[in-house]
């Protein structure tokens, strides 16, 4: 153990009777420090770099800085995005519950992998089927907002009004990316399960780092658009990734 003060190694404890914390002098210098006192204090510093810094704690901050508060507004449509079957019910559930209260007209489900799921549970819970659409082209969230407002038939496609509907881990990013594609966003999360909120946590703060570097939180340029409309003109043709109404209308 060395003194703090003046790094000499020569040091004892200090005080006739042992204490808590346990003071110790420098025979050298003759200073009194608290070793565990400065131990602690290193140790407290890391936890609240690490806790400052950790995802839920920078997702949480993005989500107090970008959404809004909820004001109940009608809307254009309600815009739900996919994250797994094991949230399909959950979002599906707060897509109808929306609709019946007369939010919007039209509730469009988006996602590859998610979009037949939250189609069938929505009809199952009595969604009509003239006011339900969907695309199962998209592969990301920014392919989400693209293809969004490539296919929904806005009454005002200059300014598009949602309720855009996915987990609170990514409302913030969702919200960012939709913004960026020119729509008024509404954010409406809805809380994941304890197990899929662990294990999208760590997840979201990586793909957001990875959105950062990739400037895909910018507002897209024409480069992006030329890009992302040829790999959609591919997509719907080869995958037929529209439902039959999209695919007769569009």
């Amino acid at each position: 153990m060395r003194c703090p003060k003046c790094k000499h190694r020569s040091v004892q404890k200090h005080g006739a009777q042992a204490k808590f914390p346990q003071p110790y002098q420098c025979t050298d210098c003759h200073h009194i420090f608290y070793p565990w006192v400065r131990q602690a204090g290193r140790w407290l510093v890391g936890v609240l770099l690490v806790v400052g810094l950790s995802p839920w704690w920078l997702n949480k901050t993005l989500q107090l800085i970008v959404t809004q508060p909820d004001t109940g507004e009608s809307v254009d449509a309600i815009v739900v995005l996919g994250r797994g079957p094991d949230t399909t019910e959950s979002r599906a559930a707060a897509a109808v519950e929306l609709w019946e209260e007369g939010r919007a007209p039209q509730v469009f489900m988006s996602g590859v992998a998610d979009a037949d799921l939250l189609v069938n549970a929505a009809k199952e819970m009595g969604l009509p089927d003239a006011h339900l659409s969907s695309e199962g082209c998209s592969r990301s969230t920014w392919e989400n907002a693209f293809y969004t407002e490539l296919l929904f038939p806005f009454e005002d496609p200059s300014n598009p009004k949602i309720l855009l509907v996915t987990d609170d881990l990514h409302i913030a990013r969702s919200t960012v990316i939709y913004r960026n594609f020119g729509f008024e966003v509404i954010p409406y999360p809805v809380k994941l399960k304890p197990s899929a909120w662990r294990r999208h946590l760590f997840r979201e703060f990586l793909v957001a780092a990875y959105y950062v570097y990739s400037r895909q939180l910018l507002p897209p340029g024409p480069e992006n658009y030329k890009r992302a409309t040829a790999t959609a003109e591919m997509r719907i043709n080869e995958w037929k990734c529209l439902e039959p109404r999209d695919r007769v209308d569009k």
